[in-house]
C-alpha cells in the first residue's frame, strides 16, 4: 500500500489530468458548436431572396439592365474619389443667387450630416460662416481636431489586420475662423440656428428616422431665393427609417410606384423650386480591393 501522502499526490495528479482533459474536451465541443452556428448563419445569409436576386443580376443581366444611370462623365473612377469636395462645390455653378445677387453679408452655409467635415472645409472658402452638424460625437470630435491641429493621422484596412497609415494636412485656403461644428439631430435641430444661404444635406434623408421632420424644417432654415443641395442614393432600410416614414421606395394601394424623388417633390414643392437635378457617384474604400460605389441623386432647390 502506498504511503498516504503519495496516495493523495497521485489522486491529485490524476484529478488534475482528468480536469485538463475535461476542459480540452469541453472547449472542443464548444468550438465545434460555435463553428456549426457560424456556418448555419453564413448558410442562412445565402438563402435570403435579396442576395439571390443580386447574384442573379450579377450573373445574367445585360450591362444596360445593371447600370441604370448615365455615367459617361465618370468613366474615370478617380472622378468619384473626391465626393465630399465635389458635392459642396456644386453651389459655385448652380446657386447664382448666393454669389451674384446683391446682398448684405455674411453668407451662411449649413452642412447637416457633415460626417468628418470635408465639405464644410471646402464651403469655408466661399461662405463667411459655415456650421457643420452631425449625430456622431466621434465624427464631430475629429472635425474639431482637424480644425485645431490642422493635421490628423488615421489608418485604413488593406487586408485582414494589415492597415495603411495616412495623414491629412488642412488646406491653407480653408478659413478656420469661419467654421464651427456641433453634435445634433437632423430631425430635431436647435431652434436658434437662424437662416442660411445654403443648406447641404449629403446622403442624409434615407438615414433619418423621420425624414419629413427634417424636410419640413428646411422651409425655415433657408433664406428667400437661396438654396438646398441634397444628395441621396435612396437606400431605404428599416434599420434606419421605419417603413411608414419612407418618402419613396414603395407601392401605393392603387399600384402606383413612388420613388424618392417623388417624395422630395411632394415634401418641398410648396416652398422650393427644383432648379437642377443630376447624378454624382461616390467611392468609399473598404479594403485594398473592395469599394462601395454609390450613385447619388443630386437635387438643388431654390426657396420661393
Amino acid at each position: 500500500m502506498p504511503h498516504h501522502s503519495s496516495y493523495i499526490a497521485l489522486v491529485s495528479i490524476t484529478s488534475g489530468a482528468l480536469s485538463i482533459a475535461g476542459y480540452i474536451l469541453l472547449k472542443r465541443l464548444l468550438c465545434k458548436s460555435k463553428c456549426k452556428g457560424k456556418k448555419a448563419e453564413q448558410s442562412k445569409i445565402y438563402e435570403e431572396k435579396a442576395l439571390l436576386d443580386q447574384y442573379m443580376l450579377f450573373n445574367y443581366a445585360e450591362a444596360d439592365q445593371i447600370i441604370l444611370s448615365n455615367l459617361d462623365h465618370y468613366a474615370n473612377i478617380y472622378n468619384c474619389a473626391l465626393f465630399p469636395r465635389n458635392v459642396a462645390l456644386l453651389c459655385r455653378d448652380h446657386c447664382p443667387e448666393i454669389f451674384f445677387a446683391e446682398q448684405p453679408h455674411p453668407r451662411r452655409a449649413l452642412d447637416i450630416g457633415c460626417a468628418v467635415g470635408r465639405s464644410c472645409f471646402e464651403l469655408s472658402k466661399l461662405f463667411d460662416e459655415v456650421i457643420g452638424i452631425d449625430y456622431s460625437v466621434n465624427f464631430i470630435d475629429h472635425c474639431q481636431k482637424i480644425l485645431t491641429d490642422k493635421h490628423i493621422e488615421y489608418e485604413c484596412t488593406l487586408e485582414g489586420d494589415l492597415n495603411q497609415k495616412l495623414s491629412y494636412q488642412l488646406d491653407p485656403e480653408v478659413k478656420v475662423d469661419r467654421l464651427s461644428f456641433e453634435v445634433g439631430d437632423a430631425c430635431n435641430l436647435r431652434d436658434d440656428l437662424g437662416e442660411f444661404d445654403l443648406v447641404l444635406a449629403s446622403n442624409l434623408v434615407c438615414r433619418l428616422t423621420e425624414p419629413m421632420k427634417f424636410l419640413n424644417r428646411l422651409k425655415t432654415l433657408v433664406k428667400h431665393r437661396k438654396y438646398v443641395i441634397m444628395s441621396t442614393p435612396f437606400t431605404w432600410g428599416t434599420q434606419y427609417t421605419p417603413k411608414e416614414n419612407w418618402i419613396g421606395g414603395f407601392v401605393e394601394e392603387n399600384g402606383r410606384e413612388v420613388n424618392g424623388i417623388d417624395g422630395l417633390k411632394a415634401a418641398l414643392s410648396d416652398s422650393f423650386d427644383l432648379c437642377h437635378q443630376t447624378e454624382l457617384p461616390m467611392l468609399i474604400r473598404e479594403t485594398r480591393r473592395k469599394f462601395q460605389y454609390t450613385i447619388c441623386l443630386i437635387t438643388i432647390w431654390q426657396k420661393k
